[in-house]
């Protein structure tokens, strides 16, 4: 008897990179970043790179969108694993955000900590690789 499954999409090294260079390069645009990290959504079973910014709360998300896309703009291909549509922006205080903050903190740096299959205060992680979560 068959069983009938989803294939989980993969995170690729492309995409690491990516989303690293991404926050790098958020950074030198003097953009705050609390939090950045792919999530990986089983319900729709695609990854989200999920930027978390103080300026989210301060000047909307729209200006922030605003800031990504000029830093892709400045990785040109370089960023072409980490495309516009599968970036969210949130505010620092969004309850993913502080839930991995609780579990994993990393300062100001860039890094990439895997986080699979884990459960926070009830609340599952499928898949995660974190490049920075300031808790």
């Amino acid at each position: 008897m068959a069983e009938d499954g989803v294939v989980k999409e993969q995170l690729t090294a492309e995409m690491i990179e990516a989303g690293a260079e991404l926050t790098q390069s958020l950074d030198d645009l003097g953009l705050p970043v609390q939090a950045a990290f792919w999530l990986f959504d089983p319900e729709i079973n695609e990854w989200r790179l999920v930027i978390a910014s103080s300026e989210a709360a301060a000047r909307g998300p729209r200006a922030v969108y605003g800031r990504i896309q000029e830093a892709l703009d400045q990785l040109g291909a370089q960023a072409s694993a980490a495309p516009f549509s599968a970036i969210r922006v949130v505010e620092p205080g969004a309850e993913l955000v502080r839930l991995l903050g609780t579990a994993v903190r990393t300062g100001s740096g860039i890094g990439r900590i895997r986080f699979q299959k884990n459960v926070i205060n009830g609340h599952f992680i499928d898949d995660a690789l974190i490049y920075r979560s300031a808790g």
